[in-house]
């Protein structure tokens, strides 16, 4: 007897499908695998730097050393709270699911097959990032990684180059791109942009500013190398800017976004407005000139080295004008953010001074949940390294954005 209800209860329950745990594991894999080309990336630059006798100076190695350490400043706290939500969510889920899975599945169900279900259930992404918008105060430390965001895809493009092909923006006619070298000739930008998203924006950050620290050369080059072709073509496209229109239109698309996610909370626009910065800031990391944009290059003669000066602080000049109007509305739009949670606490706090509950409340806010501690964390981290990157190069903006020093001959 038994044995027939156990049959018999075997066949009322389903088996359970795996599509969600390989698409985890997936993601998983693939954060790790961009990791891992970043971090070899750097391996190599510095292997050449170390071969061609350019990395003796304790100043760089200390500030190389700087940047790893909040690479792995980063990665340790934003993962650490990103585990810590998939339990959360995990174990909100379970506890009201268990009566149904012990109808559907039987009382035995494996862990790894709950899991499965876990994922099929949640939508892990929206829920994380209505999480960290539910309140003014979660959105004071949230909306502060869409402006870093916004901010770092320019600087990645301006830093790096790209090595593929990529059809882009038919309707203004700009058709093809085929992508060449920007400042620091560095592969394919787009990875770290891609990085920072699915693992922490603050790692990929100092993951690419530790790249360019390996990157740089000494600002003294032999004659007999200065003239050759690979040099000059570098050097144009290395100064090379793109259409200001390119630039600036996923950038203030991407503000416009960002002011607009929590109006949006909990409606069918929702994962649409959020999406659409995540997309469009890829666009500044994958741009370079057109074959016919480039400029004849003259081989010898400091006449080359002066064109090259003055391309490259024209280049320079746009670039520190840019981000001082972005700076700016960044502060426009934060301090918004900050009216926000001040009316909020004048709304809950009974006499108390505002500006000290203004800050035990964006402080509290920080550990109400895994989602916003590893979001906070991730902009904490961020300002870390970009007070980090302002002071290793003493507030010499156009040194923070690559402009290199001209380069001197031997009769200098």
């Amino acid at each position: 007897m038994s044995t027939s209800q156990d049959t018999s209860q075997t066949s009322n329950t389903s088996a359970v499908v795996y599509r969600s745990l390989p698409i985890l594991i997936a993601y998983l894999s693939l954060s790790a695998s961009l990791a891992l080309h970043a971090c070899r990336s750097i391996y190599v630059r510095y292997k050449t730097r170390r071969m061609q006798n350019d990395w003796g100076n304790a100043q760089r190695r200390r500030q190389f050393a700087l940047f790893a350490g909040l690479a792995a400043l980063s990665l340790g706290t934003t993962w650490y709270y990103m585990f810590a939500f998939f339990a959360h969510s995990y174990r909100n889920w379970e506890s009201g699911a268990s009566l149904a899975i012990t109808e559907n599945y039987g009382p035995s169900l494996a862990w790894i097959s709950k899991v499965e279900l876990w994922l099929q259930h949640t939508k892990l992404f929206r829920e994380a990032w209505e999480t960290v918008i539910e309140t003014p105060a979660r959105f004071w430390w949230s909306g502060q990684i869409f402006l870093w965001t916004t901010g770092w895809s320019v600087f990645l493009g301006t830093m790096g180059m790209v090595l593929v092909s990529l059809i882009l923006w038919s309707m203004a006619c700009i058709s093809h791109f085929s992508f060449a070298a920007r400042r620091y000739r560095i592969p394919n930008p787009w990875i770290y942009m891609l990085l920072g998203q699915i693992v922490a924006i603050s790692f990929a950050q100092n993951l690419f500013l530790a790249t360019i620290l390996v990157s740089r050369q000494q600002s003294s080059t032999p004659k007999s190398n200065r003239g050759s072709k690979d040099d000059g073509d570098h050097q144009d496209e290395g100064n090379w800017t793109p259409p200001l229109f390119l630039e600036t239109f996923p950038v203030a698309l991407s503000l416009v976004s960002t002011v607009l996610v929590p109006l949006v909370a909990h409606t069918r626009y929702f994962m649409l407005i959020l999406l659409i910065p995540h997309l469009l800031l890829f666009v500044p990391a994958v741009l370079r000139p057109s074959a016919g944009s480039k400029t004849p290059t003259t081989r010898t003669g400091t006449s080359n080295d002066s064109r090259v000066s003055g391309k490259t602080g024209a280049a320079t000049r746009r670039y520190i004008v840019f981000f001082q109007w972005f700076v700016a509305i960044c502060v426009i739009v934060h301090a918004q953010y900050t009216y926000s949670v001040l009316g909020s606490v004048a709304e809950t706090s009974s006499g108390a001074a505002p500006y000290g509950a203004l800050a035990r409340i964006l402080l509290g806010a920080v550990y109400e949940h895994p989602a916003v501690s590893s979001v906070s964390w991730d902009v904490i981290c961020c300002t870390l390294t970009g007070v980090a990157w302002i002071t290793v190069h003493e507030g010499d903006i156009g040194r923070m954005l690559g402009e290199m020093e001209p380069v001197k001959t031997r009769d200098d």
